[in-house]
């Protein structure tokens, strides 16, 4: 690993807030000018790119797993397994909602949530990643700029994908043991194009399965809003009849301050009555 990739790894495993300012200080404290600018050069990577930088970090052994599970698919692919391809798609498609499912609770952790379309990115970059050995290997590197995108079992564009020196053609641990002495295989269209059918027939799936999660929650959301309208209709009703009790509360209220007003009037007029007879009184008294 050189330089420019020592301190890659090291900034492309920071918050992706802080990946800016950290690669300008340390392109500053660097004291070769050459390695300053490459330093200085490096791209800050997209939200997906950063989460499965992290994922290395943190879920370095599922990610592993799912690469190595990627390798197996790929020699099944080249043996025209049509079995053992079906048997490893149903656990590459666990693995990868297993990895996006816990990438995105880390991202939580680390205080930088991602969105659902970096989820989707990161989802469609480990597809790659099991599709390609030389796609496997730039995730393996913990220095991903951008996501990765695969068609079917074709070679997936690595360009510009990985920040400080990467040779594509070196896949590294993860990839088929074999692969670097033995010719380039030769695929049959057919086979590939069952494969590519099967990987299509997998999303189909996947995404009917979200869609049917959408529509559960959709008509559960109505009942809970039907429910809450009910509600809302109820205690209207209930709102009317006590301001018809308030109504009729005010015209007792009403009565009861005219017959205050006619008792007050009337105890004076007695009180009046009182003083006038004590008077008299008080004369035939003399």
């Amino acid at each position: 690993m050189t330089d420019l990739d020592q301190i890659a790894s090291e900034l492309y495993a920071l918050p992706l807030d802080e990946f800016t300012a950290a690669r300008n200080s340390r392109a500053k404290d660097v004291d070769d000018k050459s390695l300053a600018k490459e330093v200085r050069a490096l791209r800050k990577p997209t939200a997906s790119a950063w989460l499965l930088n992290v994922m290395n970090l943190h879920s370095g052994d599922q990610l592993r797993q799912a690469l190595s599970l990627g390798a197996a698919m790929r020699e099944a692919q080249e043996q025209l397994d049509r079995s053992e391809l079906k048997k490893l798609g149903t656990q590459r498609q666990q693995l990868i909602s297993a990895l996006v499912k816990d990438g995105t609770a880390l991202a939580e952790d680390l205080g930088h949530p991602v969105s659902a379309a970096a989820a989707l990115e990161v989802e469609q970059t480990l597809r790659a990643a099991m599709a390609d050995a030389g796609a496997a290997a730039a995730v393996s590197t913990g220095r991903l700029v951008r996501p990765l995108e695969a068609t079917g079992w074709e070679a997936v564009d690595l360009t510009g994908a990985v920040a400080g020196t990467f040779d594509a053609g070196n896949t590294g641990p993860i990839a088929d043991s074999d692969s670097a002495d033995e010719p380039e295989s030769q695929h049959d269209p057919a086979a590939e194009a069952r494969a590519e059918l099967e990987d299509a027939e997998d999303r189909s799936e996947e995404a009917e399965a979200q869609l049917k999660r959408a529509q559960e929650r959709v008509d559960r959301l109505d009942r809970d809003r039907e429910a809450l309208v009910s509600q809302v209709r109820e205690l209207r009703k209930r709102i009317r009849a006590l301001e018809q009790d308030i109504d009729g509360i005010d015209d007792d209220a009403d009565d009861a301050v005219r017959e205050r007003t006619e008792a007050e009037r009337a105890a004076r007029e007695a009180t009046r009555e009182v003083e006038r007879a004590r008077k008299v009184l008080g004369k035939l008294e003399r």
